[in-house]
C-alpha cells in the first residue's frame, strides 16, 4: 500500500518480490472509474517494477502475483 496525502504527486520505490513474481495494481483511488479497482485475478501490471507513482491525495494498493505466460 502506497498512500500521498500531498497536493502533489510522488514516486515510491517498490519492494523486490521473488524471482517469477510481479506487482500488479489491485485499487488506484488517484484514477477515475472503472479503473480505480480491479477484480481479484484482474489486476493490470504495475508500469514499472521499480517504481509506483501516486497521484496527490490518492492510495495505491498493490499485490505480488506470480507472473503467467500466455501462449
Amino acid at each position: 500500500v502506497a498512500m500521498n496525502m500531498h497536493w502533489e504527486m510522488h514516486g515510491f520505490e517498490l519492494p523486490q518480490i521473488p524471482d517469477g513474481m510481479a506487482w500488479h495494481v489491485f485499487a488506484n483511488t488517484g484514477v477515475p472509474s472503472p479503473d480505480d479497482i480491479f477484480e481479484p485475478g484482474e489486476e493490470p501490471l504495475t508500469d514499472s517494477q521499480r517504481e509506483v507513482l501516486v497521484g496527490p491525495r490518492s492510495i495505491i494498493i498493490l499485490v505480488g502475483k506470480t507472473l503467467t505466460i500466455n501462449h
